[in-house]
């Protein structure tokens, strides 16, 4: 699909999203939520210049487009020091690896594109969904992906997901036990026998995190509350 700024971005194969620890309940349930800019920590997010020709009604516009903007954010990068910090809880949460070329991210009126950075507000003549690929340049270590829709005021943004469209889990360095055998019980639950596990663990030699490859299982003499963490053969 194209767009009114040029043809969309082809995404990589996998994108990924950081989750803080109380978030397992995406496995739970399979579900995960297209949220509305007003909630992201970016004041300015979805923000654009209005010509002075359009006025008032153009200042309504943006304002309405806002409110039924949803958007799902990614990242080209796993393994992102400061991104663990800010949205998987100082490295105490989990990361998804979803799989960005599947149909489910062009479906429903949804589309994806990368996000462009650049130092100030875009000037739009009409409120376009464009106007949420767009943020400051202070955000580019964020090497951000949006998957967007426009929603009905009155619509749930919450949208069911295929267990096949996650393709890896990565698990914080600081994620507590019971919380790990959580989200093994829900990968066991629902077969999700495609997808890696990795854990990410921090250099001895530099200030970085490596995703390091796992084999996960349930601990079979733990009534669900335990697992098995092994390094692949």
């Amino acid at each position: 699909m194209s767009s009114a700024q040029g043809p969309r971005a082809v995404p990589p194969q996998a994108l990924y999203k950081y989750f803080p620890p109380e978030r397992i309940n995406v496995l739970e349930e399979m579900e995960i939520r297209f949220t509305p800019p007003s909630d992201f920590n970016d004041t300015f997010d979805s923000h654009y210049l209005v010509p002075r020709s359009q006025g008032p009604k153009g200042k309504i516009a943006r304002t309405q487009l806002r409110n039924r903007l949803g958007i799902f954010c990614l990242t080209e990068k796993p393994d992102n020091h400061l991104m663990w910090v800010h949205y998987a809880r100082n490295h105490s949460g989990f990361v998804l690896g979803f799989d960005a070329r599947a149909p489910f991210f062009n479906r429903d009126n949804r589309c994806m594109d990368k996000v462009k950075y650049q130092k100030g507000p875009k000037v739009f003549s009409e409120a376009d969904i464009d106007v949420c690929f767009y943020k400051g340049d202070e955000w580019d270590y964020e090497h951000e992906w949006r998957c967007v829709r426009r929603f009905e005021i009155s619509e749930s943004r919450v949208v069911g997901i295929e267990p096949n469209l996650i393709t890896h889990i990565i698990l914080g360095s600081q994620m507590e036990a019971w919380q790990i055998a959580r989200i093994v019980l829900y990968a066991a639950a629902y077969e999700m026998k495609g997808t890696q596990f990795l854990l990410s663990t921090p250099s001895r030699t530099s200030w970085t995190f490596t995703n390091l490859p796992k084999t996960m299982s349930l601990c079979s003499q733990c009534d669900g509350n335990g697992y098995l963490m092994k390094d692949p053969i």
